[in-house]
């Protein structure tokens, strides 16, 4: 059979210089009671560009999560807009059923994201069942995905989740992330359970997916490795905010902002001389209810001056390529000693 994922919803409609996804200022906060939130997304702004894998990185607890739920509308964000090749996504032109058609997510827990009592061919066709493909149809749309995914139809389809593997069980996963003709996949640590040698299969099945079907992703890791060998551009995450974005290597040869130079200080070498002796960041992230004034790292920033505490940095454009980082140390004039002065910039 001959499957033709994208549907006539899923078309280009913006063009090329459109970016398929543009998130503006999302916010989500989690409510404790008494007035105290949870600040998990606070103010995000990102593009991703069509056909780019878009890698995400930060500690645990930086909203990396929370901000792909709410880019899948899985949960709804507070404050903020997102807009889906120029459409905003829930209003009249771009309905939520239509948005969700276009994209899927990829969850980390291979087997908690399956069904138990389903078969696998059943679990990857209830998807379009539900948005209306014919059962016959839908069967023979999953049999075809097992098969792109490297799992043979006649010895896998009528197999239960508990009978694979967890590699297995992630190639299901994304053979029913595919199953509606997605544009944007979502991959929240995705590979992050898998060993290594399993990892780098899934990993090589994901890059020729998105050659064969045009695919968009965003990918979420703390292995910055995997990150930086799948990714076109990477978003670096603190604390509920973006700290830097930027083109992948560009960032990891020449990371501006402190946090980001901390992150890939932590990376583990495979040279014997170049031991890590001191650890790259001390402390803990603060509380995500009190968040620091001003910069958000600066209580753990060893370039942190008095302008970090009083002020919080935009994300400022630096160097010569598309980068971004939110520091006072890349803002023209800010009052950090390590600031280019305003005719520099001018």
């Amino acid at each position: 059979m001959s499957l033709s994922l994208h549907a006539e919803d899923g078309l280009d409609r913006g063009g090329a210089g459109t970016p398929l996804l543009e998130a503006r200022t999302l916010t989500k906060h989690f409510p404790l009671g008494r007035g105290a939130v949870v600040r998990a997304v606070d103010g995000v702004d990102f593009t991703v560009m069509k056909g780019e894998t878009l890698g995400v990185v930060g500690e645990s607890g930086c909203g990396k999560s929370t901000t792909a739920r709410v880019v899948m509308q899985l949960i709804p964000q507070d404050e903020g807009q997102m807009l889906f090749d120029g459409e905003a996504v829930g209003s009249s032109a771009l309905s939520l059923k239509d948005y969700r058609r276009q994209a899927q997510m990829v969850f980390q827990d291979s087997f908690a994201s399956l069904n138990p009592r389903l078969t696998i061919e059943d679990s990857i066709a209830f998807g379009p069942m539900v948005h209306g493909v014919p059962k016959s149809g839908a069967i023979l749309r999953a049999r075809d995905l097992l098969a792109r995914v490297g799992l043979d139809p006649a010895r896998f389809a009528a197999r239960y989740p508990h009978e694979l593997s967890g590699g297995q069980r992630q190639r299901v996963n994304i053979a029913r992330a595919l199953a509606l003709g997605p544009r944007l996949v979502i991959l929240d640590e995705a590979v992050s359970a898998l060993d290594k040698s399993v990892e780098a299969q899934v990993l090589n099945l994901l890059m020729d997916l998105r050659e064969e079907f045009g695919l968009t992703y965003i990918f979420i890791s703390h292995d910055l490795n995997v990150v930086r060998f799948i990714s076109d551009r990477v978003m670096v995450m603190y604390l509920g905010e973006v700290v830097e974005i930027g083109p992948v290597e560009e960032l990891y040869d020449d990371p501006r902002h402190p946090y980001t130079k901390a992150l890939l200080s932590a990376m583990p070498s495979m040279d014997p001389d170049n031991r890590t002796m001191e650890a790259p960041l001390a402390g803990d992230p603060p509380n995500p209810i009190n968040p620091p004034e001003g910069c958000r790292f600066h209580p753990r920033c060893p370039q942190a001056q008095t302008i970090c505490s009083k002020a919080k940095p935009a994300l400022t454009p630096v160097g010569a390529g598309q980068r971004l980082a939110a520091c006072h140390m890349e803002i023209p004039g800010s009052g950090h000693s390590r600031a280019p002065a305003l005719e520099d910039a001018a």
